[in-house]
C-alpha cells in the first residue's frame, strides 16, 4: 500500500528544519516516548543519521548495523524494494515534493514488520540540487497484526460454517472490525481531547455488539482487597455518557464472589444480572441489563482494572465476542499507556515553565533585594572615607554594619534555599532546652520590635520540662523567620504574640505547637496560596515595600516537613495574620522548671569584657591579606602575639618549626599550595606531644553542617564561619585561651 503525493520542485519548496521553539534534542525525546523513527539520509554520501527507534523496529541495536542506505536497502523485503527506490527517484527529481509510502522490513528474528514512513528533501545546495533526506516512520506491525488476525478468524467462521451468507459471516465479526477502527481512532486521535477519543472508541465497541452500555473500570487496592471505580462509560441513555464523573468505589469480592476463579478459567467473565451485586448495576444507570461481560485490563505489566460490556437483550454474550474484546483491551491499553506518557510530559512543560518563569521574577527581586544593601555599603564607605567629623562617622558605620547583615541575611537565604532544592538540607536531631531556644529567638527580634514600639507579648506553657529531642537550631531558625515577618508587616506601636505549647502524647513523646500573630497588613485567599512556595511572593510588590528574599517561609516549609510537621496561615487581609507550625518529638531528661522571666546572659557583654593574652601566641593560616588585617584589629586590645601564614603549607612549616610556642591556630580552609583540612591532618600526624592537644579552629566561608562536619573530622575543634561574628570569635578563643 502507498500514497504518494506529486508537488513542488526544489525550487518551490523549501522546508523548515524543526518546529520554531522545538529543538532538535527535545524532537528526538519526544519521539523516542512515542515510539516514532527519526532518520536523516545523505544523499550525497548514503550515509544514515537515527534514532533509536529507528534500529529497534527491527530487533537491532544502534551498533548492530552500519548506518548507511545499502544497510536499509538490504532490511527492506524484495517485493517492496521497487516501490521504496522509485519513490526516492521521484523525490530527488523534484516530481513530488514529499512522499508518504508502507513498505516491509525483516527484523532480526527472521520476522517481518511493517512500517509507514513520510519523508521530503531537507537541505538543498546553493544550485537546487538535493543534499539531504529526513523522514520518520510508524510501526504498523500490531495494526496489521489485528487486521490478519479478523482475516483468519473470518476464514475459519467461513470453513466451519460453509453454508452461511456472507451477511451472517459480516455479523459474527463486527466487534472485531469495530475493534479495528477504535484502534484507528485512538491512535490517531491526537488533535482531539483525548477523553472524547476514548469513549467514543468505547462506543463504538459497544453499539457493534448492540450493548446498551460499556464501562471502564480502574482497580485500586485498600486494607488488601482489590476495589474499582468507573473510569469511562458510554451508555444509549444520553445523561450517563462522561468520563470519571463516578466516584463510588466497589470491591471485587462483593460484586462477583468467585472472580478470580471465573478469570483463571476463561481469562473473561460472561453472565447475567443474577451474578453481580444490585447496587453495582444501580450505581451506573445498568438497571434492566439482562447479559454482561467483563474483560480484564492490563497496563504497565499489571492488572489495571476491567472492560465491560451490558445488553438488555436476553442474547448471551458469546465466546468468540470475549476473546474479541480482549483484543479491544490491548488497543486501549496502549491508547492509555500513551496518553499517560504525554501527559506526564505536558505537565512536567508547564512546571518547568512555570517554575523558569518564578526563578526569573526571583532572580530579578535578588538582584534589587542584593543591590540595595551593597548600595547603601558603598555608598555609606565612601561618605565615611571624607568624612572627618567622629559622630557623624560613627553613624556612617553603623549603618554600613546594618546593611552588612542585611546582605548576609539574604545570602544566607538563598544558600538554604539551593541546598533545600539539591536534597541537601541537613537535620540534626539532639536534646536541647525547648524554653531557651524560645528565649533565644525573643532576644534576636527584640531589639528590632522596640524600634518600631511594637507591643511584643510571649505565653509559653510550663507544664512540661523535659529536653526536647529535636533540630534546636533549624526551629529557632523557623520562630524567628516568623517573628520577623510579622514584625516586617506589622506598624509601629503594633502588637505580635508568641505561644508555644507543648502536650505529652505518652511518657517518650510530645507535641509542640507555636503562633506568631499579628495586627498587620494581612493576606487575601490568593496570596496564601503562594505564601510557602519557593521563589515566588505573596505579592511582588512586597519585595519592593518591605525588602526580603521571598524565601523565608519556603525554607520553614521544609524545615517542618524534614522535622515531619507542618505549617499553616489564617489571616484576612488589613485584619492581620497567625502563623502555627506543630511538629512531634522525643522526650529527653528532666530539666528543673524554667524561668522563662530570666534570660540568659547576652554575647554581646561577653564580647565587651577585656581579655589579656599578652602571654599567648595564635598562628593565622589566611591567604587573604584584608582578612588578617581584621583579626589582627580585631585582637589589638587583648595584647596576643599573632604569627601569620599565608597558606597551609606555611603554616605546617612555621608550627612544625617552633612547635611549643602557639597556644591556638585559627586555621582557614580554602587556601593555595595547601589546604587548611590538608594542613590540620599534617599537624595532627606530627610526633610533638604539642601537634596533638594544640586547638584548631576553623574560621571560613563553608558554613554548612557538612562544612563543619568534615573540619572535625580533620582534627579542629572548632568552626567558625565567615563574616565573622566578633562575639562569637571572642567567646571561642576565650574559651581555649584561659
Amino acid at each position: 500500500m502507498s500514497s504518494v503525493n506529486p508537488g513542488k520542485s526544489p525550487n518551490q519548496h523549501t522546508p523548515s528544519q524543526s518546529s520554531p521553539g522545538i529543538s532538535q534534542a527535545v524532537l528526538e525525546q519526544l519521539a523516542d516516548i512515542l515510539g516514532v523513527a527519526l532518520y536523516k539520509l545523505n544523499l550525497k554520501t548514503g550515509d544514515i543519521s537515527l534514532n533509536l527507534n529507528t534500529t529497534r523496529f527491527t530487533g537491532h541495536n544502534l551498533d548492530d548495523l552500519p548506518t548507511t542506505v545499502h544497510t536499509k536497502q538490504s532490511l527492506i523485503v524484495e517485493e517492496d524494494r521497487d516501490l521504496v527506490n522509485s519513490t526516492m527517484q521521484s523525490l530527488m527529481s523534484g516530481q513530488i515534493d514529499h512522499y508518504r509510502i508502507e513498505y516491509r522490513m525483516h527484523r532480526m528474528d527472521s520476522s517481518i514488520a511493517s512500517f509507514e514512513e513520510v519523508g521530503f528533501i531537507s537541505d538543498y545546495a546553493d544550485d537546487g540540487q538535493p543534499l539531504c533526506m529526513s523522514a520518520m516512520a510508524l510501526d504498523l506491525s500490531r495494526l496489521r497484526w489485528a487486521e490478519e488476525k479478523a482475516r483468519n478468524m473470518e476464514m475459519e467462521v467461513k470453513r466451519l460454517t460453509p453454508g452461511r451468507g456472507n451477511q451472517s459471516l459480516a455479523e459474527e465479526n463486527r466487534l472485531l472490525r469495530a475493534a479495528i477502527s477504535a484502534a484507528a481512532m485512538v491512535i490517531g486521535g491526537f488533535h482531539q481531547d483525548y477523553d472524547t477519543v476514548l469513549i467514543q472508541a468505547i462506543q463504538m465497541l459497544s453499539e457493534s455488539v448492540d450493548a446498551n452500555y460499556i464501562g471502564l473500570w480502574r482497580n485500586s487496592e485498600r486494607d488488601g482487597s482489590i476495589y474499582c471505580s468507573l473510569k469511562y462509560h458510554w451508555a444509549t441513555k444520553g445523561h450517563a455518557m462522561g468520563a470519571e464523573r463516578e466516584q463510588i468505589f466497589f470491591c471485587y469480592d462483593d460484586l462477583i464472589p468467585d472472580w478470580k476463579e471465573k478469570l483463571a478459567e476463561k481469562k473473561y467473565i460472561i453472565c447475567d444480572e443474577n451474578t453481580i451485586s444490585p447496587e453495582f448495576l444501580n450505581a451506573y444507570n445498568m438497571k434492566g441489563v439482562k447479559n454482561i461481560l467483563l474483560a480484564p485490563f492490563y497496563l504497565h505489566g499489571g492488572f489495571w482494572g476491567m472492560l465491560g460490556l451490558a445488553r438488555e437483550k436476553d442474547v448471551q454474550f458469546t465466546d468468540c465476542e470475549a476473546e474479541t474484546l480482549q483484543t479491544g483491551t490491548y488497543i486501549l491499553a496502549f491508547s492509555l499507556a500513551r496518553n499517560e506518557t504525554f501527559g506526564k510530559l505536558n505537565l512536567d512543560r508547564e512546571k518547568a515553565m512555570a517554575n523558569t518563569f518564578a526563578k526569573g521574577e526571583f532572580l530579578s527581586r535578588m538582584s534589587h533585594e542584593m543591590r540595595t544593601p551593597l548600595n547603601a555599603i558603598i555608598g555609606m564607605t565612601n561618605i565615611a572615607l571624607k568624612e572627618k567629623d567622629t559622630q557623624k562617622l560613627m553613624d556612617y558605620l553603623k549603618k554600613i554594619e546594618v546593611s552588612s547583615h542585611l546582605m548576609l541575611t539574604i545570602i544566607n537565604d538563598v544558600l538554604d534555599m539551593s541546598k533545600i532544592e539539591a536534597g541537601k538540607l541537613e537535620i540534626v536531631k539532639e536534646p536541647f532546652d525547648f524554653y531557651r531556644m524560645l528565649q533565644n529567638a525573643e532576644n534576636i527580634v527584640r531589639v528590632k520590635m522596640d524600634e518600631k514600639q511594637q507591643r511584643f507579648t510571649v505565653d509559653c506553657d510550663k507544664s512540661i520540662t523535659n529536653l526536647v529531642i529535636s533540630d534546636g537550631h533549624r526551629l529557632l531558625q523557623v520562630i524567628v523567620n516568623l517573628l520577623t515577618n510579622a514584625m516586617k508587616f506589622t506598624p509601629t506601636l503594633g502588637e505580635i504574640s508568641l505561644i508555644a505549647i507543648q502536650r505529652k502524647i505518652d511518657e517518650k513523646r510530645v507535641k509542640l505547637r507555636v503562633e506568631v500573630s499579628d495586627n498587620g497588613i494581612g493576606l487575601t485567599v490568593e496570596q496564601q496560596k503562594k505564601l510557602f512556595t519557593a521563589f515566588e511572593q505573596a505579592n511582588g510588590n512586597i519585595t519592593r515595600k518591605y525588602g526580603g528574599t521571598g524565601l523565608g517561609l519556603a525554607i520553614c516549609k521544609k524545615i517542618l516537613l524534614a522535622l515531619d510537621g507542618d505549617i499553616w496561615v489564617k489571616s484576612k487581609p488589613d485584619q492581620g495574620a497567625c502563623f502555627f507550625f506543630e511538629l512531634e518529638a522525643d522526650l529527653g531528661e528532666s530539666l528543673n522548671e524554667p524561668d522563662l522571666e530570666a534570660s540568659p546572659p547576652s554575647t554581646c557583654e561577653n564580647s565587651e569584657t577585656s581579655h589579656d593574652w599578652k602571654k599567648c601566641t595564635i598562628l593565622l593560616a589566611e591567604d587573604v591579606e584584608l582578612n588578617r588585617e581584621i583579626v589582627e584589629l580585631t585582637l589589638a586590645e587583648t595584647g596576643v602575639n599573632l604569627v601569620s601564614a599565608e597558606n597551609g603549607k606555611e603554616a605546617v612549616e612555621k608550627f612544625s618549626a617552633a612547635a611549643d610556642k602557639f597556644d591556638l591556630i585559627l586555621m582557614d580552609v580554602q587556601m593555595p599550595v595547601m589546604d587548611g583540612l590538608s594542613a590540620t591532618r599534617q599537624i595532627r600526624a606530627m610526633d610533638s606531644p604539642y601537634a596533638q592537644k594544640i586547638p584548631i579552629i576553623a574560621m571560613t566561608a563553608n558554613a554548612f553542617r557538612e562544612d563543619i562536619d568534615t573540619c572535625i573530622s580533620a582534627g579542629m575543634n572548632e568552626h567558625i564561619a565567615k563574616p565573622i561574628d566578633m562575639a562569637v570569635f571572642i567567646k571561642t578563643l576565650d574559651k581555649y585561651l584561659k
